[in-house]
């Protein structure tokens, strides 16, 4: 797949309707509705589309999966139905070839369904999935492992370390209460971050393409899925009312805002982050745990075919004429 020039957005029109399709399903992802995915494959079964599933026990085997789907080119998608960690690892098993992705969302957050604006009744997922256009999306890489939403390190990253997935499984969002109080409790850790030379001693690192965070949050209008804008929101806070304020600034979609961002936050475009090089640092990647630092974070990833809702495409074609430079 060859990348865009400069700052175009790339969309291929669906002209005819999908009909074979490789699922890849997580059966672990958040508190995940089965009858969704059961409906949206029923739509698509009546309406002639043939679809197998490939089990995968682990993300690795999820990317072999839809890495072997693409090399054999029978197929006119691959189907990612879990969180947006299940999405990551079969965009990443599609990554620069011309097998489209699409996304049945069974996870807690699911900041990707949100992001690309995807309907909530299966009979409208199904139809996306059988007609939705493609747009081209950019991703990025950490640690050389390619990542398409979001990396993040500091006071989000201490808290999905403590988060026990069991509970998630069984209370969806409510399991992340005790985990944010004791994270709170602990007070401010500081680590080291460059951003393209820049340096600075944050509390908390957000690096995203996308707009969206934690599901329907706004994060941020400088970026979207499929602007292949990199964009870095660094928080230097320095108590735990601060840290506290910065994160109900992002609950009120101010946080990544450079008009009504808190003080000592800071929103830029970045091409390359290297993370707790002095200090380690806990880090998650689409709201999983993801280790420690050090870590160092390339917007120069590999692309995919994503598989939209049109109203995504109006958005992002708006957006991008109008907002995003």
């Amino acid at each position: 797949m060859a990348a865009p020039t400069g700052a175009a957005i790339i969309i291929f029109i669906a002209f005819f309707m999908r009909r074979r399709f490789a699922l890849v399903f997580n059966s672990k992802a958040g508190v995940a509705i089965p009858r969704l995915l059961d409906g949206v494959l029923g739509v698509m079964r009546g309406a002639g589309a043939n679809v197998f599933q490939l089990p995968a026990r682990s993300a690795a085997e999820a990317s072999e999966r839809a890495a072997d789907v693409a090399r054999q080119g029978n197929c006119d998608a691959v189907i990612a139905a879990g969180g947006d960690g299940t999405f990551r690892a079969v965009a990443t098993g599609a990554a620069n070839t011309e097998l489209p992705i699409g996304f049945v969302p069974l996870g807690t957050g699911n900041v990707l369904a949100h992001e690309i604006r995807l309907p909530r009744r299966a009979a409208d997922v199904a139809r996306v999935l059988l007609e939705g256009a493609e747009i081209d999306v950019g991703g990025g890489t950490v640690n050389g492992a390619p990542f398409f939403l979001m990396v993040g390190a500091g006071f989000d990253a201490r808290i999905v370390a403590r988060l026990n997935y069991r509970t998630k499984r069984v209370l969806g969002r409510a399991a992340y209460g005790y985990p944010v109080i004791k994270t709170l409790a602990e007070g401010v850790e500081h680590f080291d971050v460059e951003l393209d030379g820049r340096r600075f001693a944050a509390s908390w690192l957000i690096l995203t393409f996308a707009s969206r965070y934690g599901g329907s949050f706004v994060l941020t209008r400088e970026t979207g899925v499929g602007h292949d804008r990199l964009i870095a929101v660094v928080i230097e806070a320095r108590s735990r009312l601060a840290i506290a304020g910065s994160a109900i600034s992002l609950a009120l979609g101010r946080l990544g805002d450079p008009a009504s961002c808190p003080s000592g936050v800071h929103v830029l475009p970045v091409r390359r982050a290297l993370i707790g090089r002095q200090t380690t640092v806990a880090l998650e990647v689409d709201g999983d745990e993801a280790g420690t630092s050090p870590a160092e974070v390339s917007a120069d990833g590999p692309r995919i075919r994503l598989i939209v809702p049109d109203v995504y495409v109006a958005d992002l074609t708006d957006r991008h004429t109008n907002r995003v430079p």
